[in-house]
C-alpha cells in the first residue's frame, strides 16, 4: 500500500471536522447536506448501523434565510406535558431568541428515521455568528455553500454606488412604506388552523357549515357487546348553502367508513378520508351528488372502533348486578365523531330519529322520546328501540346507553332509571325533582323537551351530570341519602335552557354554557331554600374557582372565560372556570344592574331569542347592551363595565360580589376554633356540639375552608384528633369524603393514602379523581403509589377521566 493509500485509509476511519457557512443560506436545504457529513453518507465504509460521521462545525446561523414568508408561516410546537402547556412559536419568535435553534431543528429533523440522529447530532457544532478558534484550528475541510451569498449595497465601494446607472431618482420628500409589523400569537394559530383544515368557525371541527350542512339524521345501530364495537348507517339531510359547493365535510375518529350512497337512489359516492390529526380525528369529505337541487340525502355505512374515546364499554363484573354488561356513550366535547361521523360542533343542530338494536334481557336508552314499544327482531334473541328527538341538538348532546335498567317515575313528566339494586335509593335522593323542574319554569321559560328522565350511571362515569336532553346522566356519588347533594340535579335542569336550548356556538366559548346554568341552578335552589343557600353555594364555588387558578397559573389563558382553542384539546381546557367565573360575572351583572327584579326578565328574553341556536359571547354581549338601551340607570352602568377584563383576561374575576354569609359564619367559627386549639390543652371538641347543628352542605363548606388556608394549615397532630372526634373516615357523603382525604394529604398522614386512593379508583368523577391523583402526585412519599394505581385501574375509567389524570401526573396519554 502506498503512502497515499494509506492517508486515504486514515481520512475514512478518522472524523473529520467540516466547516459549513450558513449565511444567506435556506437551513432546510443546508441540513440535507450537513446530514450527508454527520451520517458518514460520503464515505465507502457507510453503513445505516455504522457511527462513521464527522463533525461539522455550523457558522453564522443568525444570518440564515429562509424562502418567501416562510418565517411568518413556519410555526413551532411545544408541550409541556401538563394541562394547557400547548404552545405554539413562529420561527422569527424561535429565530430571536436563539439564533441557532431553527438550523439545529431543520437537521434533526432531515435525519428522521434514522436511529443514530441523537448520536450525530452531538457532532453537529452550532454558532450564531463565528466559531471559536478552539473549534477552528479542527476544521480541516470546508462544505461548499448551496447558494451564493448576494453581497449588500453597503459592501460595495461608494464611488460605484454613485455611479452606478439609475432607473430614476426619488423625490426629497417620499416617505417609503413600512414594513408589515411582525406576527402575533394569534396570527399564527390562524395560520396553524388553515394549515390543518380544520374550520374557521370552530377550532376544534374540521366541518364548514357555512358551506353545506346537516340539517337531520336518521341513525341505525346495532350494539355488539363480544367485539364492544357499534355498527350501522346514518343518513343525513343535507343542505347545501351555495350552488357552487361541491362536497360536505364531516368530523370521523377510529371509524371504519364502510360505504357512502346516494341516500334517494344508493348510488355510490366519491369520498376521501384524511389522515388522523391528533384528538380531531380525520376530515371526512363526501361528494354530493349532481343535482341542481341544495337539498341531498346522503347515507354512511360504518362501524366504529373497540377504542372509541365517546363509548365506555362494562363488563358485567363492573355494574351493580355483576350479570350483565352495560355501554355509554358521552360525546362532549368532541368524542360524537368516534360514534359516528357527523359535523361535531356546537354551531350546527340538527333533530334525528334512532332505530338501535341490543340483547333482547337489555334496554336500550336514548336523549330523545321512545318512539313506540321495543319489537323483538330475528331470531328474537335482540330487541329494536325507537327513538326521536324532534328538538336540534349539537352532536356533542347525542347520549345513549344500553344495560339492564329498571325506572321509577318522580313526577307526572320526570322519571328515573339505574339498576335495580340502587333504584329505591335513586328515587328517594331524587324526589324533588319535579319541583325543580315547575321552579326552573319559573326563571327560564316554557320546558320545551316534553319529559325529563335521571340514569343513575355506574360509579367509573365522569361527571356529576351529563345534560343530555330527556335523559340527564347522573353519577351514583350524588345518593347521599340525605339529598344533599341533588343541587347537581338542579344544574342539569337549568341545562334544559341555558346549553340545550341556548348553545355556545364553539368550546372557546364554553361559560355561555356552564356559567349561565350555575347561575340557573343557584336561583332555582334560592327559591326552594332560601336566598341565603344561593349565596351559601356561591361562596363555596368562589373558594373552588381560587384552588383551580392557583393550580393551573393566574396568566394561563385556559382561565378566561373567552378561550382560543386552535391546536387546543377542549378536553384539556375542562375546569371549573367556565362555571364559577362565568356565574360571578353574571351575579356581577345582576348585582350591578339592579337585582333579581330588573335582571330575571332579561334572562328570559334571551332565552327566547337566542333558543335553538348557537350563539357566541359577543352576541351576549350585544342583546345584553340592546336589551337595557335607553333604560336608565342600567344603559349608564353597562358601559362602566371592564368587559375584557372579565371575558379576555386570564386569573380571578376583576370583582367578587359581597355575598350573604350567614350559613358559611357557622363553619368559619368551627375553623377558626380548631386552628387556634393547643393540642397541649385538653381537646374542647366534640361531635354533637360542633357538628350535630350544620347541615352536610356546611360541614363540606368547614372542611373546604380548612383545605383552602394556607396560612395555618392544620398540623398533622390536629388531622388525626380531629379523626378521634368527629370520625370523618365513617362518612359516606362523597363531597365529605373528598374534602377531608385532601385534608389528610395535605397534613401528610400516610396511613390515609390507601384510603384515598381506594375513593379515588372506587369511582371515576373528575371533580373527585383528579384532585386526590395530582395531591398524591405532589407528595413524594405517596407519587409512586399514585402512578401505580392509576396505571392499574386505567383501563377501567372513561377516556376523559383517564387523559386528564395521566396529564396531571406528568404521564404519557396512552
Amino acid at each position: 500500500m502506498t503512502s497515499f493509500q494509506r492517508v486515504q485509509q486514515w481520512m475514512t476511519f478518522a472524523r473529520t471536522w467540516h466547516l459549513f457557512d450558513a449565511k444567506w443560506q435556506n437551513p432546510f436545504e443546508s441540513a440535507l447536506v450537513v446530514r450527508q457529513r454527520l451520517c458518514g453518507l460520503h464515505k465507502p465504509i457507510y453503513h445505516p448501523m455504522n457511527d462513521c460521521g464527522d463533525h461539522v462545525v455550523v457558522i453564522n446561523c443568525r444570518e440564515i434565510a429562509l424562502p418567501g414568508d416562510e418565517w411568518r408561516r413556519r410555526v413551532y410546537f411545544h408541550h409541556t406535558g401538563y394541562p394547557g402547556g400547548a404552545s405554539w412559536t413562529p420561527a422569527w419568535e424561535l429565530h430571536e431568541k436563539k439564533p441557532t435553534m431553527v438550523m439545529c431543528k431543520a437537521v434533526y429533523y432531515s435525519m428522521r428515521g434514522n436511529l443514530k440522529r441523537r448520536y450525530n447530532m452531538c457532532r453537529l457544532h452550532l454558532f450564531a455568528d463565528e466559531a471559536p478558534e478552539d473549534i477552528m484550528s479542527k476544521v480541516t475541510s470546508q462544505i461548499r455553500p448551496i447558494r451564493p451569498v448576494p453581497q449588500r449595497l453597503d459592501h460595495y465601494p461608494e464611488d460605484y454606488v454613485t455611479t452606478f446607472p439609475k432607473l430614476l431618482d426619488w423625490p426629497k420628500d417620499y416617505v417609503f412604506p413600512t414594513l408589515k409589523e411582525k406576527p402575533t400569537a394569534k396570527d399564527t394559530k390562524k395560520i396553524m388552523v388553515q394549515k390543518q383544515g380544520l374550520s374557521p368557525g370552530d377550532p376544534n371541527s374540521f366541518s364548514r357549515p357555512e358551506d353545506a350542512v346537516v340539517c337531520g339524521l336518521e341513525l341505525r345501530m346495532d350494539i355488539d357487546f363480544e367485539n364492544k364495537i357499534l355498527t350501522g348507517a346514518v343518513t343525513y339531510d343535507v343542505l347545501r348553502k351555495r350552488t357552487d359547493v361541491k362536497s360536505v365535510i364531516l368530523d370521523s375518529k377510529t371509524i371504519t367508513i364502510k360505504a357512502v350512497k346516494d341516500g334517494k337512489n344508493g348510488t355510490p359516492l366519491e369520498y376521501s378520508l384524511s389522515k388522523p390529526l391528533a384528538v380531531f380525528g380525520s376530515k371526512l369529505e363526501i361528494v354530493l351528488p349532481l343535482s341542481e337541487d341544495l337539498r341531498h340525502s346522503i347515507e354512511v355505512e360504518f362501524e366504529t372502533s373497540p377504542e372509541a374515546t365517546g363509548l365506555q364499554w362494562l363488563n358485567p363484573e363492573q355494574t351493580c348486578g355483576r350479570k350483565h354488561p352495560i355501554v355509554l356513550s358521552h360525546c362532549e366535547a368532541i368524542h360524537c365523531r368516534s360514534i359516528i361521523p357527523c359535523q361535531d360542533t356546537p354551531s350546527v343542530k340538527a333533530p334525528f330519529t334512532a332505530k338501535v338494536t341490543a340483547p333482547h334481557e337489555l334496554v336500550v336508552l336514548m336523549g330523545a322520546h321512545s318512539d313506540g314499544e321495543p319489537t323483538a327482531v330475528g331470531d328474537g334473541k335482540r330487541m329494536l328501540f325507537s327513538y326521536k328527538q324532534p328538538v336540534p341538538i349539537p352532536a356533542y348532546l347525542l347520549a345513549f346507553a344500553s344495560g339492564k335498567f329498571v325506572q321509577r317515575q318522580l313526577g307526572p313528566r320526570s322519571f328515573v332509571w339505574s339498576e335495580e339494586e340502587i333504584i329505591e335509593a335513586a328515587a328517594y335522593e331524587f324526589a324533588e325533582t319535579e319541583v325543580m323542574l315547575e321552579t326552573a319554569e319559573k326563571i327560564c321559560g316554557p320546558y320545551e323537551w316534553g319529559v325529563y328522565g335521571l340514569l343513575v350511571l355506574p360509579p367509573s362515569f365522569p361527571y356529576g351530570g351529563m345534560e343530555n336532553p330527556c335523559l340527564t346522566f347522573v353519577t351514583p356519588t350524588l345518593l347521599a341519602g340525605d339529598r344533599s347533594l341533588a343541587d347537581v340535579v338542579a344544574h342539569e335542569i337549568s341545562h334544559s335552557w341555558t346549553g340545550n336550548l341556548v348553545t355556545n356556538c364553539s368550546f372557546e366559548h364554553f361559560w355561555l354554557n356552564e356559567g349561565f346554568t350555575v347561575f340557573v341552578e343557584r336561583k332555582i335552589c334560592g327559591r326552594m331554600r332560601g336566598e341565603p343557600h344561593r349565596h351559601f353555594s356561591a361562596i363555596g364555588g368562589i373558594k373552588e374557582l381560587a384552588e383551580t387558578i392557583h393550580v393551573r397559573g393566574e396568566t394561563n389563558p385556559l382561565t378566561q372565560l373567552v378561550l382560543d382553542l386552535r391546536g387546543v384539546d377542549p378536553d384539556d381546557s375542562f375546569s371549573n372556570v367556565p362555571y364559577e367565573k362565568g356565574h360571578t360575572f353574571l351575579f356581577y351583572l345582576e348585582d350591578l344592574l339592579g337585582g333579581a327584579e330588573v335582571f330575571d326578565p332579561f334572562l328570559q328574553s334571551y332565552i327566547a331569542k337566542y333558543k335553538f341556536k348557537s350563539i357566541s359571547t359577543d352576541d351576549f354581549v350585544s342583546y345584553l347592551k340592546s336589551y337595557f338601551a335607553g333604560k336608565k340607570p342600567q344603559e349608564d352602568l353597562l358601559e362602566k363595565v371592564a368587559w375584557t377584563a372579565w371575558l379576555n383576561t386570564p386569573g380571578m374575576p376583576p370583582v367578587i360580589p359581597k355575598y350573604d354569609t350567614s350559613l358559611a359564619d357557622a363553619c368559619s367559627k368551627l375553623r377558626l376554633q380548631w386552628q387556634s386549639w393547643d393540642p397541649q390543652v385538653a381537646c374542647p371538641f366534640t361531635k354533637d356540639a360542633d357538628l350535630k347543628p350544620l347541615s352536610s352542605n356546611q360541614i363540606i363548606e368547614f372542611l373546604a375552608q380548612l383545605l383552602a388556608e394556607t396560612e395555618s394549615p392544620l398540623s398533622l397532630e390536629k388531622v388525626q384528633k380531629m379523626q378521634d372526634v368527629y370520625n370523618f373516615n365513617s362518612y359516606t357523603n362523597s363531597e365529605i369524603k373528598f374534602r377531608w382525604l385532601r385534608l389528610c394529604i395535605k397534613a401528610h398522614w400516610e396511613e390515609q393514602i390507601e384510603r384515598a386512593l381506594e375513593f379515588a379508583t372506587s369511582q371515576g368523577r373528575m371533580k373527585f379523581v383528579r384532585p386526590i391523583f395530582r395531591d398524591l402526585g405532589k407528595w413524594d412519599k405517596s407519587r409512586e403509589r399514585a402512578i401505580a394505581t392509576f396505571k392499574k385501574h386505567r383501563s377501567a375509567m372513561m377516556y376523559v377521566t383517564a387523559h386528564t389524570v395521566a396529564s396531571d401526573l406528568g404521564l404519557k396519554d396512552e
